[in-house]
């Protein structure tokens, strides 16, 4: 008899050791579990980041195809500034119409990306407010232009994608 109940409370132990052991590495794995690692202290931080680093390069020269950061062609301009701020985009207006989603203009937010339709091409920018746009112009480099007070961009608007 003794020797059944010596056995008997040799498994309780066990089996109070084992959900010991497994309640600590429940412990510990949950406490390894990926966090999500906020870097900025909020959307809006982020935003006023793409802008400031895309007015920072105000003045650069336009060259077809350039992706920075001493040159820029329009999606270059916007692939490079949102790059340093971890986000990757494509390199090419066709594809900055397919990412992200619409937005309607009143709703527009820093960093928003603006595209205008242009004859047959497509060109892109970053909105700075409702109104001001960052972009790689052909004649004039990287530059600030005005959709409201430019009938030229105003009428050519094709639409604004949010991607943040």
């Amino acid at each position: 008899m003794k020797q059944k109940t010596f056995w008997k409370d040799i498994l309780k132990v066990k089996k109070y050791n084992l959900l010991f052991f497994l309640f600590l590495i429940f412990l510990v794995f949950s406490g390894c579990a990926p966090k999500q690692v906020k870097i900025y202290e909020g959307e809006s931080e982020l935003r006023n980041n793409i802008v400031r680093t895309a007015i920072e390069l105000h003045g650069r020269p336009y060259r077809s195809g350039a992706k920075g950061p001493d040159a820029f062609d329009c999606s270059g301009l916007i692939h490079f500034v949102y790059k340093k701020w971890g986000i990757i985009l494509p390199v090419n207006t066709e594809g900055l119409l397919k990412i992200g989603y619409d937005v309607n203009q009143q709703h527009v937010l820093p960093g928003d990306i603006v595209i205008f339709k242009i004859k047959k091409d497509l060109h892109a920018g970053i909105m700075i407010n409702k109104t001001e746009f960052i972009h790689a112009s052909k004649t004039k480099g990287v530059d600030i232009d005005n959709i409201k007070n430019n009938s030229y961009w105003e009428k050519r608007v094709l639409g604004y994608r949010r991607v943040i």
